[in-house]
């Protein structure tokens, strides 16, 4: 029963996640891009110094609590695979990738807020939205592998299986916008700004709530493609 609720406390940790990074979207101070000139882009990080500040740290805060929703994760999703587990593997080294690339764009974030107002450097500003960028693919890798497991195994409900693989589509959509200078699909386009963290965040508030509600009780029984006809 105690492991049950340590097991229940750390998949709530999502929910952590989700809390600091609400928190973090409320220190937006719109975008700054490496095309900008030089002196607005020092501008932008002298004049928004403490909101950039306060929102990487908001930011890191939610890395960690994802860090350990994640290895909740993958015991939740090991024992409705079983055997080798490497769609859980899959799954937790991604979202572990995800999150690290995460936290060294949010590095360069903090660097140049606290940077002499000369020093916002477009290469830069540049490095750090490529990271941004980049630290998608992994996220949308952790996403594809939760719902081909959940798919198989049931370890979440067909529902949330298939909010995983449209919120993957969502994480790759600005991934192959790094080829494209503007438009939607580009990486700095409205469709990367506005569309894959909410439905992330859609996503993770969901399969928060049903590992904390599924832990403790039966696994769902596997599902293997044929089994039934065999059996018949």
């Amino acid at each position: 029963m105690t492991e049950t609720r340590w097991e229940r406390w750390g998949a709530a940790s999502g929910f952590g996640a989700l809390l600091a990074g609400a928190a973090a979207v409320v220190f937006e101070r719109g975008p700054v891009r490496a095309s900008d000139p030089v002196a607005k882009i020092a501008d932008y990080f002298a004049d928004n110094r403490g909101a950039l500040l306060a929102q990487a740290l908001l930011f890191v805060i939610g890395a960690g609590f994802f860090l350990w929703f994640v290895g909740s994760l993958r015991s939740f999703l090991f024992r409705a695979e079983g055997g080798t587990g490497r769609l859980s593997t899959v799954a937790f080294g991604a979202g572990v990738a995800s999150t690290m690339i995460t936290v060294v764009a949010l590095t360069f974030q903090i660097g140049l807020a606290t940077a002499a107002k000369d020093a916002g450097q477009p290469a830069l500003v540049g490095t750090m939205d490529a990271l941004f960028t980049v630290a998608n693919l992994p996220l949308a890798v952790m996403l594809i592998a939760v719902a081909v497991l959940s798919l198989r195994t049931r370890a979440f409900p067909a529902w949330l299986a298939w909010l995983s693989a449209a919120a993957a589509a969502a994480q790759l959509a600005p991934v192959f916008g790094i080829v494209l200078d503007s438009g939607p699909l580009a990486a700095d386009g409205w469709l990367a700004a506005y569309v894959p963290y909410p439905l992330y965040a859609v996503w993770l508030a969901s399969a928060t709530a049903v590992m904390v509600i599924r832990i403790g009780k039966p696994t769902p029984a596997t599902v293997i493609p044929g089994a039934a006809r065999h059996a018949s």
